[in-house]
């Protein structure tokens, strides 16, 4: 992905997108001196919500979770509502020499590293250094700016997630390890101020994982990834995940797992872009879905679906979320009510929670490209809506994508949680294993859910 040209030395956000409220919105990385930005955003106002409260669980021992969908009447009642959100935390990274064990929200869709917990004497990469030079897409004017202020001459960033939200610091170059996989390398990162912004639920910041070259995938040169989001289960107090990198991110179980491949669009080449063929609703596959309606364009520059780990919430191309949304409500036999108490009233399509506690709700399958076996993500109640224990709503959440976003849909985390998603980078195929997660090693924490996903910030892409 091209970078923007700058005066000073600056880094904003590679793809910033909205994904868990109003709408989506694509914001380009910005390199730009501040205060003004080299490459205005495209921005949309939120509504500063939060969709879950529990606390992500912490634990040195193996999380080999269940199949999440065993019961499957069960599991498609109203009562098997989601009532907790969450996203994926990498824990005991170390950087530096002193071997500063860092943790940071996992960002499947932006290729940035940064953290507010940088070694105390970390390597700093001057403004005048090529690598300096290099995020700012080789612009020849001088990195430096002038005078660095108090005789600094760090290369420093000011990393934009949206209006108001945003991370500054210096650029570093560390030493970074992982155990998970037995990873190890040198990166380029933000050393982040410990005044960001960003609302990261405690989390001291944030791990790129796309194809892009500041990636953490891309710099520690980690040709596989997995991540394992547990379902959300009534009556649990926190939430959990697993994830294993490099050879360790295989199959966990005899059943393997069915593939589907990784595409890339031209405009954003970086991304995790999938072939979604069709949506069954209880094994019937939508007939109100245009043609097309999920594909990538021709010349890769819009529509397509990608794939997201930083929002619960999926969008879908308005033509297949209108099919959805009229299919499902034609299976509940109960009337809709506004959601305008939840949220900011952004969902659609809404009930009483105890009305429909004892209803069946239909079951929804995703299909991918596979060939002759296509991989699929089946869909109960847990993965499609989400009980607010406050207002009493229980609410769809899948929503239409905005006219003018640059993609056609984004798989949020419910609808990939209990299943075991494996992505072979080099090889460009993302694996769908169902029910599974591998072991966590004992010797570290790698991967775990945090709970509350915010509604109020615009996501990293």
């Amino acid at each position: 992905m091209a970078r923007p040209a700058a005066t000073r030395c600056t880094i904003g956000s590679a793809l910033a997108v909205t994904l868990l409220a109003w709408l989506l919105v694509l914001q380009l990385l910005l390199l730009a001196p501040a205060p003004a930005a080299a490459r205005r955003a495209t921005t949309v106002n939120q509504a500063p919500n939060s969709l879950s409260t529990k606390p992500p669980r912490s634990s040195t021992n193996a999380l080999v979770k269940r199949a999440r969908r065993r019961n499957r009447n069960t599991d498609q009642l109203g009562s098997a509502a989601a009532d907790d959100a969450g996203y994926i935390v990498l824990y005991n990274v170390s950087i530096g020499a002193t071997q500063n064990d860092v943790s940071g929200v996992v960002d499947l869709l932006n290729d940035f590293v940064w953290t507010t917990q940088c070694v105390a004497a970390p390597v700093r990469v001057p403004c005048a250094s090529q690598t300096c030079r290099s995020l700012l897409a080789n612009d020849t004017t001088d990195a430096c700016g002038g005078n660095p202020p108090n005789g600094d001459d760090s290369c420093r960033y000011v990393y934009v997630y949206g209006p108001g939200i945003n991370t500054t610091g210096f650029v570093a170059n560390e030493s970074v390890a992982v155990a998970v996989g037995d990873i190890a390398g040198s990166a380029v990162l933000g050393c982040s101020a410990a005044n960001s912004t960003v609302p990261l639920e405690g989390e001291p910041g944030s791990f790129g994982f796309n194809r892009g070259p500041l990636s953490f995938v891309s710099q520690l040169s980690v040709n596989k990834f997995s991540y394992y989001l547990a379902a959300d289960e009534a009556g649990s107090s926190d939430s959990e995940s697993v994830v294993l990198l490099g050879d360790a991110a295989v199959p966990q179980t005899n059943r393997g797992g069915r593939s589907t491949p990784l595409l890339r669009g031209t405009a954003f080449p970086d991304v995790y872009y999938v072939n979604l063929t069709s949506i069954q609703v209880d094994g019937q596959a939508l007939s109100g879905i245009p043609a097309g309606a999920f594909d990538l364009a021709a010349d890769g520059s819009s529509g397509g679906v990608v794939m997201s780990t930083l929002t619960s919430v999926t969008r879908l191309q308005e033509d297949a979320y209108k099919a959805v949304r009229q299919a499902v409500a034609s299976k509940i036999t109960a009337q809709e009510v506004s959601g305008s108490a939840f949220a900011g009233g952004i969902f659609d399509l809404c009930y009483n929670a105890q009305a429909v506690a004892a209803l069946t709700f239909p079951k929804l399958t995703l299909v991918f490209d596979g060939g002759e076996a296509p991989a699929t993500l089946e869909l109960t109640t847990v993965h499609y809506f989400f009980k607010d224990d406050v207002t009493g709503l229980q609410c769809l959440t899948m929503l239409p994508t905005p006219v003018g976003t640059p993609f056609g849909s984004v798989l949020g985390t419910m609808v990939q949680a209990g299943t075991n998603m494996i992505y072979d980078v080099g090889g460009e195929t993302l694996t769908l294993e169902e029910g599974a997660a591998a072991p966590a090693p004992s010797q570290v924490v790698s991967l775990m859910a945090i709970a509350s996903l915010l509604l109020a910030w615009v996501l990293l892409f």
